[in-house]
């Protein structure tokens, strides 16, 4: 649980870092509303890591957003081994009436495609 001084202190650095950050009371209020309850330290790790990778200040989700390691991509192999066996191919004649269909909205015969 963040204090209201935590958040002041939080926004007072960005304000450092960048300096076209405007501390206002009207913002202090409105950020604090959103930040009580999260965790110091994990917003000023948050805050020194997009200091690392942007010239613009941060929004308020820029902190709040999940670690990196979450949105990890996964390569062919693990891409492989999470989709086997969980999803059946469609039936010929559901890849036909697909391909009628896309045929019929771009006004392309069979075989002009």
């Amino acid at each position: 649980m963040m204090t209201k001084r935590e958040t002041f202190s939080l926004m007072a650095r960005i304000a450092v870092y960048y300096e076209q950050f405007e501390l206002d009371q009207k913002k202090l209020d409105s950020w604090h509303e959103v930040l009580k309850d999260c965790n110091l330290e994990e917003l000023e790790a948050a805050l020194h890591e997009h200091v690392s990778a942007s010239v613009y200040p941060p929004k308020i989700a820029d902190l709040l957003k999940k670690p990196a390691s979450a949105r990890v991509v996964p390569d062919p192999e693990e891409t492989e081994r999470i989709t086997a066996g969980n999803e059946k191919p469609a039936s010929r004649e559901v890849v036909e009436s697909e391909l009628a269909k896309v045929r019929a909205i771009l006004g392309k015969g069979r075989g002009e495609f």
